[in-house]
């Protein structure tokens, strides 16, 4: 305590909480101690285990991404580039073929991803083709033009793509190349290899991609999806968008027919009185200062009876 250097965060504190001053750093890992102090005469200090926690990452990789291209190769297919086939726990790819996609050589070359719904995307990570004989042959692709849709049908190409760096050709290949999207709202993102590495075969792959994207909408629902038995006093309560100001919530028995039941600032609503034995269903959207973001939509099923509390204290005395 005489010589703290910055790291003594409150002393003589008696709550059991402590709120750091201002907000953490995403993905960055912080380190904390707890002393605690005898009462007098002796106040004794005794110095307690340091803990650690890691904060969450600023973006988060979308799961569920499907993959199509101009041409492929038996074996090599598009969907080796977003199913993890040749990746290892620390993300080394490996150097088998029939682990990535490679092009027929049909000209253009290309690739595209569809996610299950738009994401505001913030970046991709790409492992280049890693062939043994990527060295030699240099299929990797390198000048890429990148575009992404919303719809599908209208494309705006994404500017800064920065050159795509060659694989190693080894099984301790890593992802190399990151490409900035600086948060577009996009569903689909197609790549255009305009140039190879090798500069001759008219050929060209990449082994894996990931992209990464900010969590903008409604997540995490509680009660959980499609769960059962919910009670019928249920508060419904999610994670919130990133930036969120405000949430409207639809609610209500028909799919097909959700209507505004509240807007809140607080990521909690509680429904009216509902029913036993029935299935609900409800979206959060969530509003920003300049978007807002549609939510899915999720349900849950009432309890089908109430539990009479308390039921042995009953009798049939007439007082």
């Amino acid at each position: 305590r005489a010589d703290p250097r910055g790291l003594l965060a409150s002393q003589d504190q008696a709550d059991t909480t402590y709120d750091p001053e201002g907000l953490l750093e995403y993905g960055l890992t912080y380190f904390w101690r707890i002393d605690e102090v005898n009462g007098a005469p002796d106040h004794t200090v005794f110095q307690g285990d340091v803990w650690s926690f890691t904060v969450e990452p600023f973006a988060y990789p979308i799961a569920d991404v499907t993959a199509t291209a101009s041409s492929s190769r038996a074996n090599m297919g598009p969907e080796n580039t977003v199913n993890g086939s040749g990746l290892n726990a620390a993300d080394e790819h490996s150097t088998n073929e029939t682990h990535a996609w490679m092009s027929a050589g049909v000209q253009p070359n290309w690739i595209q991803f569809e996610f299950d719904a738009p994401y505001k995307l913030h970046e991709l990570w790409v492992w280049n083709s890693n062939q043994l004989i990527e060295a030699f042959i240099g299929f990797g692709a390198k000048d890429v033009t990148i575009e992404y849709s919303a719809d599908g049908e209208t494309w705006a190409a994404l500017e800064g793509v920065p050159e795509f760096n060659r694989a190693t050709g080894s099984a301790t290949y890593t992802a190399n190349t990151t490409v900035d999207f600086a948060g577009v709202m996009a569903r689909f993102v197609k790549l255009t290899i305009n140039a190879n590495w090798g500069g001759v075969a008219p050929q060209t792959g990449l082994s894996e991609v990931r992209f990464f994207a900010v969590p903008v909408r409604a997540r995490e629902p509680m009660p959980a999806n499609e769960a059962t038995g919910v009670r019928i006093a249920a508060e419904l309560n999610w994670r919130p968008g990133r930036e969120a100001a405000s949430h409207e919530v639809y609610f209500g028995t028909d799919v097909n027919a959700l209507t505004v039941a509240d807007t809140v600032t607080d990521h909690s609503f509680t429904p009216d009185a509902l029913d036993l034995g029935t299935t609900y269903y409800w979206r959060v959207d969530e509003v920003g200062d300049s978007a807002t973001y549609e939510g899915e939509v999720w349900s849950f099923t009432t309890e089908p009876f109430a539990v009479v509390e308390d039921f042995e204290s009953y009798n049939d005395d007439d007082n």
